[in-house]
């Protein structure tokens, strides 16, 4: 087995907890404006039926779903994600509903941008989000297909040179792993402000790959390496812990780790069919929270009472023992239900599954503005 890092000391992360991060509540709003997507990433979180459906809304819905987020939970936030929302039809229109309900507005594209979008990202749009999957053109397009790479630098740069916050995202894999610290030096060289690292879960067109998860102990060994890479950079690069050892704990809920992000209904995600996501790693399933209609979200109820919040609420008897539970926040409820990576009922209580949707700061002088982009 790998040999785990040390515990960084709790004033690693208590010196990089920016001005948000004892927020009750993160107000991001992630709208799926499209399904439609040119690509079929082999890691992609949406699954191959949704992707082929290429369902999208409408500039009336979004207005709706705006004005009801806003009033309801004080959202100010919206990323527009698909699919690639830049082959919406309409997407012209979605973005000036979504300045003139008052929004900021975030863009996730995959880089293939056509030229006649980019005139309507003038004074609508605050900052871009690009998912790139490497460093390299090689490891890139083998998650991504060919074709991906050149495209996506162009459309960085452009984002960059227009005065554009700008990140790119980049989800590692067991694929990709030996890219990460490549990466962080294209995201400096290239201008962009910030670099985000998501730990793999396979679900969606990624769900018959687990061999593409990092295993625990070595997700956690990468992540030290991260902090180290990224000290000093002038790019900010996030990461989630999603594991930790008992003595990292403490700092983690210092730096404003609450626990799975599900519970509070921090990340409201709405797809085109009206449906309500609380975590990405439902997004394939027929467990959503619940539909969005005539103004309210109706929280989705079977025979049984189960829907996502229900789920994401139960905890492991494992943990209803542990001293760390109310620490840790009860693991990761998305893995015990999948029976994805490590489950709470399987926690040795040494290697501690927390919330991989929550992410941290690896350089401690974080700005605002970063953290706010994140």
């Amino acid at each position: 087995m790998t040999q785990l890092p040390p515990a960084p000391p709790a004033s690693h992360f208590l010196a990089q907890a920016g001005p948000h991060a004892t927020a009750a509540k993160e107000p991001f709003l992630f709208l799926y404006i499209t399904e439609k997507c040119q690509l079929r990433c082999t890691h992609c979180y949406m699954g191959r039926q949704r992707l082929d459906a290429e369902r999208r809304m409408t500039p009336a819905q979004v207005e709706q779903i705006l004005a009801t987020l806003r009033v309801a939970y004080g959202q100010y936030k919206v990323y527009l994600l698909g699919g690639e929302p830049t082959t919406h039809p309409q997407f012209d229109e979605i973005l000036t509903v979504c300045k003139t309900q008052g929004y900021k507005v975030v863009l996730t594209s995959n880089g293939l941008i056509a030229p006649k979008v980019w005139p309507a990202l003038d004074g609508r749009l605050d900052s871009f989000s690009f998912s790139m999957d490497g460093a390299h053109q090689a490891t890139h397009e083998a998650m991504r297909g060919p074709g991906t790479w050149r495209p996506l630098l162009t459309s960085m740069a452009r984002a960059v040179n227009a005065g554009f916050q700008t990140r790119a995202i980049m989800t590692v894999t067991t694929a990709n792993r030996t890219d990460v610290f490549d990466a962080i030096d294209l995201a400096e060289t290239t201008g962009l402000e910030m670099l985000s690292l998501h730990y793999f879960t396979p679900t969606g067109i990624g769900a018959d790959k687990p061999h593409l998860q990092i295993p625990p102990p070595e997700w956690m060994e990468l992540c030290e390496q991260i902090r180290q890479a990224a000290a000093g950079r002038r790019v900010r690069v996030f990461y989630p812990p999603a594991f930790a050892t008992p003595d990292q704990l403490p700092a983690l809920r210092a730096a404003g780790y609450g626990g799975c992000t599900a519970r509070n209904l921090e990340r409201l995600a709405i797809f085109p069919d009206g449906r309500v996501y609380i975590c990405s790693a439902f997004f394939d399933t027929d467990l959503h929270y619940g539909v969005i209609r005539d103004g309210a979200i109706h929280p989705r109820l079977t025979n049984q009472g189960i829907n996502e919040l229900t789920l994401v609420n139960k905890i492991s008897t494992n943990c209803l023992s542990c001293s760390h539970s109310s620490t840790c926040g009860g693991g990761c409820a998305a893995y015990d239900h999948l029976g994805k990576t490590l489950a709470s009922s399987d926690c040795d209580r040494t290697t501690i599954p927390v919330c991989p949707l929550w992410s941290t700061p690896a350089e401690q002088s974080t700005e605002k503005r970063l953290v706010d982009l994140r």
